[in-house]
Parts: structure tokens; C-alpha cells; sequence
């Protein structure tokens, strides 16, 4: 993310974060409906809380509005979550061949909770949504505008 020292915050705000938006979406197409196996998803799972994280740096640009994008990033994060706390419980517990069998079938339920969570953040026409409100210009500074005189 390259930001211009010059620019206020809401200005590069607005040039970084909806090309930030579209690279996050392309990565969540290429490895949640690419079917990879659960241990490729981690990376995505990190880029999940690089762009929420730098999202919430930006908060004071965007104010509450921004609360819900972040909450589907959140829960979007969870399911992200779970397959990695599966994945990590497989390979502690490795050993126990019908305590292998439970869990490989809970990560693939959890993998495919994933994928509906992700089809339903990746719905019709919201990453156009995603990028329109990160590049809107309700994160401009209102103008200032003329103080009532006080009456004397």
C-alpha cells in the first residue's frame, strides 16, 4: 500500500483502500472458490487481517458507517479461523487414527462453512459495493461551515 505523505488521510483513504478491496477479493476468488486444500488457506486467512486491520486504522476517515464492512470481514475471519484451530488440532492429535477421521470430517465441514460465508460476502455486486463506499466521497471533510453570530 503506498500512501502520499502529502495527501491527507480521507485523500489516500480513498486512492489506496478501494485497489486494496479488489486485490482482497481477487485473493479470496483464487483460494476459497478455487477449492484448495484447507492448509493453503491460511495465507488468505492472513490477508483477511491485514485488510480488516488496515481498514480499522482508517476508521476515524470513514466513521460508524464503516462498522458493518468490517463485521462481514470479521465473520468472514472466524471461518478463516476454525479451519486453521481444525487444522492445527489435526496435527497435534495426529496419532489417533479414529480421532484423525473425526476431525478430517469437522474440517471439511468447517471448509465448507467457509465457502458459504465467502459466497455470501462475494455476493452479486459487492465488491462494486466495497470499492464505491471506500472511494465515496462521505470521507471527504465536510466543508467548514459559518458559525451563528452570538446574540449579545
Amino acid at each position: 500500500m503506498k500512501l502520499k505523505p502529502a495527501h491527507s488521510a480521507a485523500d489516500n483513504a480513498r486512492l489506496v483502500l478501494p485497489k486494496m478491496a479488489r486485490k482482497y477479493f481477487d485473493a479470496g476468488r483464487k483460494a476459497i472458490e478455487g477449492k484448495r486444500p484447507p492448509d493453503e488457506l491460511h495465507g488468505f486467512r492472513l490477508k483477511t487481517k491485514q485488510f480488516r486491520y488496515t481498514l480499522e486504522l482508517f476508521r476515524p476517515v470513514y466513521g460508524p458507517n464503516l462498522d458493518r464492512y468490517l463485521k462481514a470481514l470479521r465473520e468472514l475471519q472466524g471461518a478463516l479461523g476454525k479451519v486453521s484451530d481444525y487444522q492445527a488440532i489435526q496435527r497435534v492429535l495426529s496419532n489417533d487414527r479414529e480421532l484423525k477421521k473425526q476431525l478430517e470430517h469437522a474440517l471439511k465441514g468447517k471448509v465448507k462453512d467457509l465457502r458459504q460465508s465467502w459466497r455470501a460476502f462475494d455476493s452479486e455486486g459487492q465488491l462494486k459495493r466495497w470499492r464505491t463506499y471506500l472511494a465515496g466521497e462521505h470521507s471527504k471533510p465536510a466543508a467548514k461551515r459559518a458559525r451563528p453570530k452570538a446574540k449579545a
